[in-house]
């Protein structure tokens, strides 16, 4: 998938935790939230995204052809929009989580041996 990722001008996505892949590879997006997810998560993980500037939204109840080519030539078709977005996802990313995430377990799991 990363391989693909690094051909996309722009990634169309469903908004579940991809999310965190696609912020590591720098690549804009268009996100679109499940419309019945447990909590609502996906919705607010998408607009969280979205407010770091990383990609656009587009709720499935709005979902056309139209809207979708729409999105994409203004993203595609702005250089500094363009731009603006990867940065924005690479911000975005966190490469040290799984590490962080790995330790804090080891040390838990230590913690429980004494």
């Amino acid at each position: 998938m990363k391989m693909a990722a690094g051909a996309a001008t722009i990634i169309i996505s469903r908004a579940g935790s991809a999310i965190f892949e696609i912020a590591s590879w720098g690549v804009p997006s268009i996100l679109i939230p499940f419309t019945e997810s447990n909590a609502d998560h996906s919705k607010k993980n998408a607009f969280s995204y979205a407010r770091a500037g990383a990609c656009s939204v587009v709720e499935e109840v709005n979902m056309t052809a139209n809207i979708l080519n729409s999105e994409i030539e203004r993203i595609t078709g702005d250089k500094e929009v363009y731009e603006t977005m990867a940065k924005n996802a690479k911000a975005f990313s966190r490469p040290d989580a799984a590490m962080k995430i790995a330790t804090a377990l080891v040390e838990v799991a230590l913690s429980h041996e004494k």
